[in-house]
């Protein structure tokens, strides 16, 4: 008797703890389908599938508001006002689809430039894309020697970050004589597209601006001008700069530049008292390679009426 009493005892547990365990599932949140990323070009058309199975009572919502029905939703002559979440939703509701619709282009050939900035070590080559892409765009860059009869070697142009559109050529194996092929190949979901650019290091050296210009107000109405050669230019002893500075009073017809200098300070005379000059400074390689820096930022002086 005890033994029949303890079975059913049992048996009444087991069927409440199945119970508990049954509430227990059934209320636990449906687990969240996983999204699909697709990538459309502006401009393009696409066929978003609802893949269930069901063909009656589906709904579109593109980031919630409702935009069509059917299992499959058209979509003609994209462009970005179309992009966004796409969730396809069965007659109960239930999301059956969740799309994550990307739009944007193709890359195009990009536009490279590049600069030599400190002779002979180094060069800068920066990129553009028309039209910007808009999705997320790999760059694979790299160089190396035209010159090789041989296979050359393919060097990384270095990028400090990954989404940067400036790489480095740099190595004191690099021969200013040379010519050097750069490539810059721009890849994403919808293609890639490639530009290779032949450089010589001699011919597109641009310096960075002057620094730490000074100007002082000297008797006899003149101005003495000094400056440092930019820090990112190699040795300014083996290979000199010059130096040109541009003076500005308000008037764009009586602006003036002089120079070329190869010391790293000019005094002006003659200068009429009372007005306030803006001063600028730009360097160039000694032997007039490549282009002249930018220039350095404008210093203020106003010449004191005697």
């Amino acid at each position: 008797m005890y033994v029949k009493h303890c079975i059913g005892t049992l048996i009444v547990l087991i069927a409440f703890f199945c119970q508990v365990w049954s509430q227990e599932t059934t209320n636990e949140p449906p687990k969240q389908r996983p999204t699909k990323d697709i990538y459309l070009g502006i401009g393009s058309w696409a066929d978003l599938p609802c893949t269930d199975g069901v063909s009656e009572g589906l709904q579109w919502r593109r980031n919630g508001s409702l935009v069509g029905s059917g299992p499959v939703l058209n979509i003609r002559n994209a462009s970005l006002g179309d992009k966004g979440i796409y969730t396809c939703h069965g007659p109960n509701g239930d999301t059956i689809e969740m799309l994550h619709l990307h739009l944007g282009y193709a890359p195009s050939p990009p536009e490279v430039q590049c600069w030599v900035p400190s002779y002979p070590l180094k060069a800068l080559c920066s990129w553009t894309q028309t039209p910007d892409p808009l999705l997320p765009t790999h760059y694979i860059t790299t160089y190396w020697s035209h010159s090789e009869e041989q296979l050359p070697a393919v060097h990384s142009c270095q990028r400090q970050r990954e989404q940067d559109r400036q790489c480095v050529v740099e190595g004191v194996d690099l021969n200013p004589d040379a010519p050097y092929l750069v490539n810059i190949t721009a890849v994403n979901a919808l293609g890639s597209a490639t530009r290779i650019l032949s450089i010589f290091l001699e011919e597109i050296v641009k310096p960075d601006p002057p620094v730490d210009v000074k100007v002082t107000a000297l008797p006899g109405k003149k101005v003495q001008v000094q400056w440092a050669p930019p820090p990112t230019w190699t040795d300014p002893v083996i290979f000199p700069l010059k130096y040109k500075v541009h003076f500005y009073w308000g008037n764009p017809n009586l602006d003036s530049t002089l120079g070329p200098y190869e010391s790293d300070s000019m005094v002006r005379s003659g200068l009429p008292a009372g007005r306030t000059y803006q001063i600028r400074v730009s360097a160039m390689d000694f032997l007039g390679h490549g282009l002249s820096s930018e220039w350095s930022d404008p210093v203020n002086i106003t010449l004191p009426k005697s």
